[in-house]
């Protein structure tokens, strides 16, 4: 959607550069990968066995009813403190919910903003299977609970201890996971477990009806994008870190040891589930080992991803002119400290935008203009080399030559405006500052401005969006006003026709490309159109008067 959005802005923009100069974008069961060996004797559990890889995949099926008595036995503690909370289940000693401060906008600061949650204890984050412990997933865990650290134990007994940890780490804004295996028993095992990592996020945000939900891997020195997957994936090598994100959020997961590999899995075809799978380790009797991780839940910051985990920063991405989505946020960022009002921020921001390129603005409406005067002898040129193609590109350039005319001295100022749009573009609509906050009527710049009305229409529902309707109003006007500047060319009657014809299908094809994006973003587009109106129409007024 992003891509074709881009891409039939910039035709639009080329259509209409080109007439002006010649015309007078329900969760199911994670399946856990893991590998069991007890001195020599290979412990099965259920009928997929893969022989060559000692791997085992176990039917974990629940139904309702399942999931109920589940729910009847649990209880959950909670972790909380400046930057949000975490939700524990005495379930299988997992994640059940996280939330994080909603530090982004002032107008809902003391709310948190809950960006994962899972219905089905057993599914949660740190969710942990292994054949030695068949349906450890769903298990009673004791629970210890300190200021910045809770506890998971599970013990069965002469076999194995099972010890979870989770630690709130308030300098890096992260959580710190130990996982501790026991062998309580008197003989040696050799054994391997699945881990569930990052999955489904509570907040994504679509645009146009688009998903920004993907997963990230970086496995041997390379990221790994999967926005779906057919079939189960296995991805082997050395795992850095492995990342679900949305619009805004993202989860990031980093294991301390490699695991074996990485798992995903469709979930009913609309998202990924993701496991972590480990490498094999052996424990004689009485001996432990403890596994390391750690988590990352909050938004897509590149600073904070950066200093959390090497090459983290990838997971955030404004696309080709990224370079310059971040200096635009940045000043964006700076006018929001002065005004404390996001739509505030974007005008100024647009205003100053257009001051800048004004010099740009100022070369290429000349350069029109200057092609505007020379189109009558164009015309002319046309009707009399029309058989001689040779005779007629070199009277054209004798006519550029004479005029002192670039042909196009209009069209790279325009494209040299394209990435600045483009870079705003990427950055607005994945800026959190955005998220719920609010200006005149619009209550949340991060989506469409729908303002109700009092009945049902066609094709659009019960609310209208209005900026994308004052945003065709202006390019309607603008079209309007270049055509009153070009009345004294003279004009083909089937020229006139094109203008007429433009100056009602610009704005409708705009305000169709428009109507659903962000009203942050349409925001900006309607400040432009009336800044470059202006700008037109003084320009014009000056070179009248000259």
């Amino acid at each position: 959607m992003e891509k074709r959005f881009i891409i039939a802005l910039v035709l639009a923009m080329g259509i209409l550069y080109i007439f002006n100069v010649f015309s007078p974008g329900k969760k199911g069961p994670v399946r856990e990968q893991i590998v069991v060996k007890q001195e020599r004797e290979t412990v099965q559990t259920g009928n997929n066995f893969d022989d060559k890889r000692d791997v085992f995949y176990p039917e974990a099926t629940m139904d309702k009813g399942d999931i109920q008595n589940l729910l009847a036995e649990e209880e959950v503690a909670v972790l909380e403190n400046n930057i949000g909370e975490i939700t524990f289940s005495n379930i299988g000693g997992n994640i059940k919910e996280i939330a994080i401060a909603k530090y982004w906008t002032k107008s809902s600061s003391e709310e948190n903003e809950i960006i994962y949650t899972q219905d089905n204890p057993a599914d949660g984050l740190f969710s942990m299977g292994t054949a030695l412990l068949p349906g450890l997933r769903t298990k009673q865990f004791e629970m210890k609970k300190g200021e910045n650290t809770i506890e998971y134990s599970f013990t069965e007994n002469d076999w194995m201890e099972v010890v979870k940890t989770y630690t709130f780490d308030t300098v890096s804004d992260s959580l710190e996971a130990e996982i501790l295996v026991r062998n309580l028993s008197p003989k040696k095992m050799v054994m391997s477990f699945s881990i569930v990592g990052p999955s489904d996020l509570e907040s994504d945000s679509k645009v146009a009806g688009r998903s920004f939900m993907e997963a990230n891997l970086f496995v041997d020195g390379k990221l790994i994008k999967k926005k779906s997957v057919k079939s189960i994936e296995r991805n082997s090598g050395s795992v850095d870190w492995v990342a679900f994100k949305d619009r805004y959020f993202v989860l990031v997961l980093k294991p301390f040891s490699f695991p074996e590999e990485v798992v995903l899995e469709p979930d009913n075809g609309k998202s990924i589930k993701m496991s972590l799978v480990s490498k094999k380790h052996e424990l004689r009797p009485g001996e432990e080992q403890t596994f390391k991780y750690l988590l990352y839940a909050g938004v897509l910051d590149e600073k904070k991803l950066a200093d959390i985990g090497e090459n983290m920063n990838l997971l955030v991405n404004y696309g080709i002119f990224g370079g310059v989505s971040k200096v635009l946020l940045t000043v964006l960022k700076v006018f929001y400290n002065w005004f404390h009002n996001w739509g505030a921020a974007i005008i100024f921001l647009t205003l100053l935008i257009n001051l800048v390129l004004l010099p740009l603005t100022g070369k290429s409406f000349k350069a029109m203009q200057q092609m505007k005067t020379i189109q009558p002898h164009l015309v002319k040129l046309k009707e009399l080399h029309k058989d001689n193609p040779q005779k007629l590109n070199k009277e054209t350039m004798e006519l550029y030559k004479k005029y002192n005319v670039n042909p196009l001295g209009g069209c790279l100022p325009l494209l040299l405006q394209m990435p600045i749009f483009i870079a705003l573009y990427q950055g607005l609509i994945r800026s959190v500052g955005l998220k719920g906050a609010g200006f005149l009527w619009i209550k949340d710049l991060a989506k469409p401005d729908a303002v109700a009305i009092p009945l049902t229409l066609p094709f659009i529902g019960n609310h209208i969006n209005i900026l994308p309707l004052l945003m065709c109003v202006g390019m309607f006007l603008q079209q309007k006003i270049s055509m009153g500047n070009n009345a004294g060319g003279a004009t083909t009657d089937e020229q006139a026709n094109q203008q007429k014809m433009m100056m009602i299908f610009m704005p409708i094809f705009f305000g169709f490309l428009f109507y659903n994006m962000p009203s942050g973003l349409v925001l900006y587009w309607l400040m432009n159109t009336i800044l470059m109106t202006s700008e037109h129409a003084v320009l014009s007024r000056n070179m009248n008067k000259g």
